[in-house]
């Protein structure tokens, strides 16, 4: 992750290096998760991805449920093909995100959220 982050920025300190090189360490579990190109030409690519998606999020839900602290990230990692390369997906496979999931050090508030009324449009 630290090199291919060197790659955009090949005079980047050795500070910021070493703070990228401890971001897959920061929780005991990390979780790639890669999406599959479709075997069959009736599905659609965006459905798989979709899927996957849908599978991170019950992850989380599930692991908050649990007590535990989860945190899904993607980054120019999760496209860098010697990334990929080195986590075993293929070249072609997407890989949607790094799912980390560890016990929180501190018991975390909800977050504040917006209401969803600045965001709704009810047609009738």
């Amino acid at each position: 992750m630290a090199q291919s982050l060197c790659k955009s920025n090949p005079a980047l300190p050795e500070a910021a290096m070493d703070l990228e090189r401890a971001k897959p360490l920061r929780a005991p579990v990390l979780i790639a998760v890669g999406v599959d190109k479709p075997a069959d030409a009736r599905v659609l690519h965006i459905e798989n991805i979709c899927a996957a998606a849908a599978a991170v999020e019950n992850l989380l839900l599930a692991a908050h449920a649990e007590g535990l602290g989860a945190m899904w990230r993607t980054g120019p990692a999760a496209r860098d093909s010697q990334v990929k390369k080195f986590l075993g997906f293929a070249p072609d496979q997407e890989l949607i995100g790094f799912i980390y999931i560890g016990y929180p050090d501190m018991p975390l508030p909800p977050p504040d959220r917006p209401s969803f009324e600045d965001r709704t449009i009810w047609m009738e």
